[in-house]
């Protein structure tokens, strides 16, 4: 959905018996001509886009502030919010808005993604399990694991949750479950470690390979499972991506050109 242009202010009359001549139309890039303040009317938007437009009304910011403030280019909040791209916030634009404008990230979940985490019976934890794999070479990019720019992929279906026991969950890792994913591995490049159809958790509050481990990320090319370390004394800063598998080659990256979506700190395998 569009934004709905704001009413245009007339322009003073430049003698008393002028009359009155519109002023122009704002530029389509979230700010007004004169003041810089957001573009935010707008209707048919979503609780999380409607969420997102309110709290920038009353922080005060134009789409163009708040898009420069998370690393973004100038209209890709406008985007977001008016023609629905990305589809989804990815998860690091969504916490760095939330704590920008002092509110619950989750309140900027997509619905499908807030109500897998939120039905779940007592005593469990609910972890999103996305319709997608992670492969040796191109893989389907589903919205939410999607970085800057990255278009929708129309055969990706929302998120299912997959209940963990709060035990067992708080087990494997002390990270907030807002920031755990479950996605599909496919192929054989990271055998013995991950094998085809193994079922791996990602942190995506984790995107530094320091330590040196296993990612998920997008490498220009597609969604794929690497070990991931930094090339030391490059510039610009260059990242190693290696298979386990020794039938593959491993490669090079700038840090630049790859999108981390999170490390990996759990799989499941069925026997």
């Amino acid at each position: 959905m569009r934004a709905q242009p704001p009413s245009h202010r007339p322009v003073e009359n430049s003698a008393a018996t002028a009359p009155s001549a519109p002023a122009s139309a704002p530029a389509d890039d979230g700010s007004s001509p004169d003041t810089g303040r957001s573009k935010i009317a707008g209707a048919g938007l979503d609780a999380p886009r409607r969420r997102l437009r309110d709290a920038l009304t009353a922080a005060g910011l134009s789409l163009k502030e708040a898009s420069r403030a998370i690393g973004r280019n100038d209209a890709y909040l406008q985007q977001f919010l008016y023609r629905k791209s990305p589809r989804r916030l990815p998860e690091d634009a969504r916490h760095h808005l939330a704590t920008i404008l002092d509110i619950d990230h989750q309140l900027l979940a997509d619905p499908h993604l807030s109500a897998a985490l939120s039905d779940q019976p007592p005593g469990q934890i609910t972890v999103p399990l996305f319709d997608v794999r992670a492969a040796a070479g191109g893989g389907a990019m589903p919205p939410d694991l999607a970085g800057p720019g990255s278009a929708d992929s129309p055969d990706t279906l929302p998120p299912t949750g997959l209940g963990f026991p709060t035990a067992l969950l708080r087990r494997i890792t002390s990270a907030p479950a807002a920031s755990l994913q479950l996605i599909s591995v496919s192929g054989d490049s990271m055998d013995p470690t991950l094998a085809d159809g193994d079922l791996v958790m990602i942190d995506t509050a984790r995107k530094q390979p320091s330590p040196p481990g296993i990612f998920i990320l997008d490498d220009g090319v597609g969604l794929v499972a690497k070990r991931v370390d930094a090339v030391p004394n490059t510039t610009p800063p260059m990242l190693r991506l290696s298979s386990d598998n020794p039938a593959y080659s491993n490669y090079q990256r700038r840090l630049d050109e790859v999108h981390i979506i999170g490390r990996v700190i759990w799989f499941g395998r069925s026997l």
